[in-house]
């Protein structure tokens, strides 16, 4: 009896032990799985965090029409006619930040930061727009009392869609809070531009048709945001016009913003330069003018209306065109041409004229007012012919300081109206801070 029940003992062994073995193959498979699983969680997990940390979110205000739907908006060139609810929409937008963007502090000379100031503009522009949110005037409104640092209100120009101007204001906010310790709020106030150079009087139209809205818009953001947070405005091309109008208005009242930037203004010089000291004070802090010789838009703006502009306030090349030519594409292409010869390669040469007239009388110069600098870019901006953002200036300027870049400071010979209202010698010359690629500092 002993060897079956030996031989039955060692079959009941053997059956045990696999068994066993079967089960930690089928613990370790599940083992293995669970951890593959986790990992392939973790992973996306990762994957989606490093989403969620280049995703920024820019809020915006709009008189465009909402041609899409409320989960998709789509914003065009039509109006938001005001039937009873108001021409504003409200909403926010996340914009894929490009890699590019993060490489700009740490250029080694000039040169190499205009090359990645450019790089990451085109990138930006590039970039995508994730998700829109839109917002009732309330939940916007929370959003900004809330807020406790700097807000900036972006207002674009002329030529410029709906997504590009959300991009151009999250751009400079990027460049802000990359060397900033506080962030900054950024709301881009958009109107229905029709996005096409041959459609400049149209946008005059629908600029001038969004006005009322946008000086709502402005006395609405001042009287819910927070007094400890400062409101900093910040103007491009066409879209100064508003901006002066608005501070000409409170010109009586406490200032509205702590800095007023006023970039490449298409805007009338003899107008503005008689109501500096109504902009002046809308700003508790400062007003900077930002210009460059080499801004076509500019140019052909300022042969449009027989004026100089703002943002380019000298006389216009010597360029002959009918009055219809001046929207054409052959003759923007010309034009380009034209004010790229308009600069010595020295960015510190001068006019004989004027350099005889400061060497004779040094207490000639000065700045454009008591708060007010022109900051001139002429060789730091090429793009869209002279007339882009010079986006690390403005923030620079935000953040009281325009490290790496370094400014010379020069000046111009008045235009000729004012010269000769001035019987032919300057009764004083406006001072340029010139950004010069020859400081550079790391």
């Amino acid at each position: 009896m002993q060897e079956p029940i030996r031989k039955a003992f060692m079959k009941l062994r053997n059956y045990g032990r696999r068994l066993l073995l079967m089960s930690l193959s089928m613990a370790m498979l599940a083992f293995t799985t669970t951890g593959n699983a986790l990992a392939e969680s973790g992973a996306a997990q990762q994957t989606q965090s490093l989403v969620r940390a280049r995703l920024f979110e820019t809020f915006y205000v709009t008189t465009r029409a909402n041609e899409g739907s409320s989960f998709k908006p789509v914003y065009a060139s039509k109006r938001n006619l005001d039937l009873g609810g108001g021409s504003l929409d409200y909403g926010s937008a996340e914009i894929e930040r490009p890699n590019s963007a993060a490489a700009l502090p740490a250029s080694a000379n000039f040169p190499q930061f205009k090359l990645n100031m450019e790089t990451a503009d085109k990138d930006w522009q590039a970039a995508q727009v994730r998700r829109f949110n839109r917002l009732s005037l309330p939940d916007f409104l929370v959003k900004v009392k809330n807020w406790r640092g700097p807000i900036m209100v972006f207002i674009h120009g002329y030529d410029e869609s709906f997504d590009k101007a959300l991009k151009d204001a999250a751009m400079i906010a990027y460049q802000f809070d990359s060397r900033s310790d506080v962030p900054v709020l950024p709301i881009c106030f958009s109107w229905p531009s029709l996005n096409s150079k041959a459609e400049y009087a149209a946008d005059e139209a629908n600029l001038e048709w969004s006005t009322a809205a946008f000086f709502e818009f402005l006395d609405t953001i001042k009287a819910a945001k927070d007094p400890g947070s400062p409101l900093d405005m910040v103007a491009h091309s066409m879209g100064n016009r508003p901006v002066i109008q608005y501070c000409f208005q409170h010109r009586n009242d406490a200032p509205s913003f702590r800095n007023i930037i006023l970039s490449g203004a298409d805007v009338d010089y003899h107008m503005a330069e008689s109501r500096k000291s109504d902009i002046e004070s809308a700003a508790d802090r400062s007003v900077t003018i930002i210009v460059s010789d080499r801004d076509a838009p500019l140019i052909t703006s300022q042969l449009l209306h027989g004026q100089p502009r703002l943002g380019r306030p000298i006389d216009p090349p010597n360029v002959r065109a009918d009055k219809s030519e001046f929207l054409s594409s052959s003759f923007w292409s010309r034009l380009t041409l034209d004010a790229s010869a308009l600069w010595l390669p020295n960015a510190i040469n001068m006019d004989d004229d004027v350099v005889r007239w400061i060497n004779k009388n040094p207490s000639l110069g000065k700045e454009f007012g008591e708060k007010t600098i022109f900051i001139d870019v002429t060789d730091l901006v090429s793009g869209e012919m002279g007339h882009r953002l010079a986006y690390p200036v403005i923030a620079g300027i935000l953040r009281e300081t325009l490290v790496p870049l370094s400014a010379t400071a020069v000046y111009k010979r008045p235009d000729k109206l004012t010269l000769e209202a001035m019987g032919g010698s300057p009764r004083w010359l406006y001072r340029f801070h010139k950004i010069d690629s020859n400081k550079f500092r790391q």
